[in-house]
C-alpha cells in the first residue's frame, strides 16, 4: 500500500496538535517582576509586540512606548537620551513571544514590571503577560509616557503586583479554563470583552482577599473592581500556554502564534517551529470610534492579544459576545455569521469552550493555513484601536492579511 495522502497526514497531525491544546490546563501561579521569571530577561532588554525587529524599524506609538520604557527603567532622562541608548546597544529590544511572553498593543515589557505567570501544571510550560494598566488615558502600551504613566506603573510595581501575588498564592493558584469557559456563556469572547471573566476571577479570589492583610485586601479589591479588562491579560497568557502545547507536531498546519508590530503581521505554525511568516498589517471590517475621531486618526502600534484568537477565543467567538455590537460596530447577525465562517478555516471545535447562541457548539479552533490558502478566508481579530499621538480611540473587528498564511502553506508543502 502506498503512503497516505498528504491531506490525511495533515489532518492527523492537526488532530494531534488540537488534542495537546485541549489537554492543557493553564493556571495563574504568581505575579512577579519579569526579570525573575522570564528566561533570558535582563535589565537592559525591553520586549514589545510582534516578530522581533531592529529598534530603528519601530515607529509611531510603538517607538514612543519603547522610548518611555527606557526612561522608566532609568537608562535615559528624556527621549533623546533614550534614542541614543537604543542606538548604542545599551538597551536592546526583542519580540515578546521570542521570550515566552505576550504583550497587549505595543506590548512593552520591562525587567521590573510585574507579570502574570501562567503555567500548565502537567508540562511546566509557562507564559507571562504584564498587568492591565487600567482605563487611564496615559498608558505606556498605548504609546504614552508621562508622569501619570510613571505613577501608574510604579503603583503596579510597588503595590498591586506584590499584593495580588500574595493573594493568588494564598488561594493556591487559579485555574483559568473554567473561568474562560463560563465567561463565554455570559457574554465575553475573552478579547475585546472580559466583563464576566474579570468578575468571575474576583469572585474566585474573594475568600483569599478577605483572609489577607487589610492593606493587601484593599489594594487588590480596588484594582480588580476598577474596570472590566483586567482578565484580558490572563486570557492572553493562558492562550499562549495553550497555543504552545500545539508546537512541534510534525506536519501540522495549525497556527500556534499571531502577533503584529507597527509595520507587519506575523504567524507561527505547529509544523514549522519558531519561524515567523510575515505580511502586511490587518485591515478593519467594522469599527466604532470614540466621538471626535475618524479613520484618519487610527494608528497600528502592535498587538499580541490576537493570541486569544489562536485558541478559539476573541474574533472567532464573536457569537458568544453579542454585547460587543455596541462598542465594536456591526450587529448581532453579522457577529454570528463571522463565527460561523471561522469554522471553515479551523481544524476543530473546542470541547470545553462553547457558544450559547450556536446551541452550545464548541468555538472554532486551530487556524489551518492550508484551509486559509484554499478558501481565501482569513481570521477575524477583535482589537482595540490606537490613535495617532497615543491613547485608545475605539475598538473594531479586523481581518488578518492572507500573505503570512500563504507563505506558511507553501513552506509546509515544501517539507
Amino acid at each position: 500500500m502506498g503512503a497516505p495522502q498528504q491531506s490525511v497526514l495533515t489532518a492527523d497531525a492537526n488532530t494531534a496538535a488540537l488534542e495537546n491544546l485541549f489537554g492543557c490546563s493553564p493556571q495563574l501561579v504568581a505575579v512577579t517582576p519579569a526579570q525573575d521569571v522570564i528566561p533570558g530577561m535582563r535589565r537592559n532588554l525591553i520586549l514589545t509586540s510582534g516578530p522581533s525587529l531592529p529598534f530603528e524599524d519601530y515607529s509611531g506609538g510603538q517607538r514612543e512606548a519603547l522610548l518611555g520604557a527606557a526612561i522608566y527603567e532609568g537608562f535615559a532622562a528624556n527621549r533623546a537620551e533614550a534614542e541614543k541608548a537604543y542606538a548604542s546597544g545599551e538597551v536592546d529590544v526583542a519580540g515578546c513571544q521570542q521570550y515566552g511572553a505576550v504583550g497587549s498593543l505595543a506590548g512593552v515589557t520591562t525587567a521590573s514590571m510585574p507579570v502574570l505567570v501562567v503555567e500548565d501544571p502537567d508540562t511546566g510550560d509557562r507564559a507571562c503577560c504584564t498587568l492591565y494598566e487600567g482605563d487611564a488615558v496615559d498608558r505606556l502600551n498605548y504609546g504614552i509616557y508621562s508622569e501619570a504613566t510613571r505613577g501608574n506603573l510604579d503603583h503596579l510595581h510597588d503595590d498591586v503586583g506584590p499584593a495580588l501575588d500574595r493573594v493568588v498564592r494564598r488561594h493556591g493558584g487559579v485555574a483559568l479554563t473554567p473561568i474562560i469557559a463560563r465567561a463565554l456563556t455570559m457574554g465575553d469572547e475573552l478579547h475585546s470583552r472580559n466583563t464576566a471573566a474579570t468578575s468571575l476571577f474576583a469572585r474566585t479570589l474573594l475568600s483569599a482577599i478577605a483572609d489577607s492583610a487589610p492593606a493587601d485586601a484593599r489594594i487588590v479589591a480596588d484594582y480588580l473592581t476598577a474596570g472590566d479588562y483586567f482578565f484580558l491579560r490572563l486570557a492572553m497568557a493562558a492562550a499562549k500556554v495553550m497555543a504552545n502545547a500545539m508546537r512541534g507536531v510534525d506536519g501540522s498546519s495549525v497556527v500556534t502564534a499571531m502577533a503584529f508590530s507597527c509595520r507587519e503581521f506575523g504567524i507561527q505554525v505547529a509544523g514549522t517551529g519558531d519561524r515567523w511568516f510575515r505580511g502586511p498589517l490587518p485591515t478593519f471590517e467594522a469599527m466604532r470610534l470614540y466621538p471626535g475621531f475618524t479613520e484618519h486618526d487610527i494608528e497600528f502600534m502592535g498587538g499580541e492579544s490576537v493570541i486569544t484568537e489562536v485558541v478559539g477565543l476573541g474574533g472567532v467567538a464573536q457569537a458568544a459576545a453579542l454585547p460587543l455590537q455596541r462598542s465594536s460596530g456591526g450587529n448581532a447577525a453579522a457577529m454570528i455569521a463571522r463565527t460561523e465562517q471561522m469554522y471553515r478555516i479551523c481544524a476543530g471545535e473546542h470541547p470545553q469552550l462553547r457558544i450559547p447562541a450556536l446551541d452550545y457548539r464548541g468555538t472554532p479552533v486551530g487556524f489551518d493555513v492550508r484551509a486559509i490558502a484554499d478558501t481565501g478566508i482569513t481570521p477575524y481579530l477583535d482589537i482595540g484601536i490606537a490613535g495617532v499621538g497615543g491613547g485608545q480611540i475605539g475598538g473594531g473587528v479586523a481581518r488578518a492579511p492572507r500573505e503570512p498564511f500563504l507563505l506558511a502553506a507553501q513552506a509546509l508543502a515544501g517539507h
